[in-house]
């Protein structure tokens, strides 16, 4: 059994929150403990390292607009979602980056299960009954292999779609089709633990499953010192730096994406949903 600290951060301001795991990674040594980050964040839209903020959002987005230091998309996040961080030594995870999402989605499969939610992993997503219910992220921060997902209690599809750039009314209406046939949350299919509940199983499968023996724990001094830095490097970041994640459109899921490319006669939509296109359109320029 290996020894792990849990900090919970409790509910934080967007920018503080992705301060927080990203400045612990940057102060852990490399044979340190691994630490777990449990906690929640106010209203925000979280991008990927690679994202520019231009290409993927509306111009009049009314949240906070926070580039995290990790892969993936366009994520939003509320108080309704339960995240959690795990940053550990290198040494201490798979050697192969590629294999850290089975690796730090155990024990979420194992919690979401015990609730008698059958999800399962695919690809760097969970999905329960054919639609995504979690994503994920990792990166390497410092010494650190750092990997973050969440228990997702609701989702606001209309709430994010609203919040994505489109370049058209009808590219709009087709994304909160497409996240409606591809998302889903623990509400829609049951009735959700409460914090305190879902916090203890998830503590148990993460023994359970990565043999990590947790003890409660706060930031340490080092610690603060390099989430400030990390604060202050994340808030004045240059965000025309990076691109578009999906050219002309945006992923719905691991398997799922909506694009919409332009020519010389109109404009073609595609909804593609696990692999499959179905739905397809092409408008006239004078119809676009």
């Amino acid at each position: 059994m290996l020894l792990a600290r849990l900090i919970d951060v409790g509910l934080l301001d967007p920018a503080l929150f992705h301060a927080t795991y990203a400045g612990i990674a940057l102060a852990l040594g490399a044979h340190a403990s691994p630490i777990v980050v449990w906690g929640r964040a106010r209203p925000h839209l979280s991008l990927g390292q690679g994202q520019d903020a231009a290409a993927e959002l509306a111009p009049d987005v009314d949240v906070p607009v926070v580039r995290r230091p990790l892969g993936g998309g366009a994520v939003w996040i509320d108080e309704w979602q339960h995240c959690y961080v795990l940053v550990a030594p290198l040494a201490r995870v798979p050697r192969r980056p590629a294999e850290w999402f089975e690796w730090g989605l155990r024990p979420a499969i194992a919690t979401y299960r015990g609730f008698g939610l059958r999800v399962e992993r695919v690809e760097q997503d969970l999905w329960f009954a054919g639609r995504k219910i979690a994503g994920s992220g990792a990166a390497t921060l410092g010494t650190c292999a750092v990997f973050a997902s969440s228990f997702l209690i609701r989702f606001p599809a209309h709430r994010f779609a609203g919040c994505v750039r489109a370049p058209s009314l009808a590219y709009r209406a087709w994304l909160a089709a497409g996240l409606a046939s591809t998302m889903t949350d623990w509400e829609s299919h049951q009735r959700p633990p409460g914090a305190a509940a879902l916090g203890r199983a998830f503590r148990a499968a993460l023994q359970e499953q990565l043999g990590w023996n947790l003890r409660r724990s706060a930031l340490g001094d080092r610690e603060r010192i390099s989430r400030n830095a990390a604060l202050n490097d994340m808030t004045a970041g240059d965000w025309t730096a990076g691109g578009k994640a999906v050219p002309g459109g945006i992923r719905l899921n691991a398997r799922s994406f909506l694009a919409e490319t332009h020519c010389a006669g109109g404009t073609m939509r595609t909804l593609n949903v696990g692999g499959t296109i179905v739905r397809q359109e092409f408008a006239p320029a004078n119809q676009t």
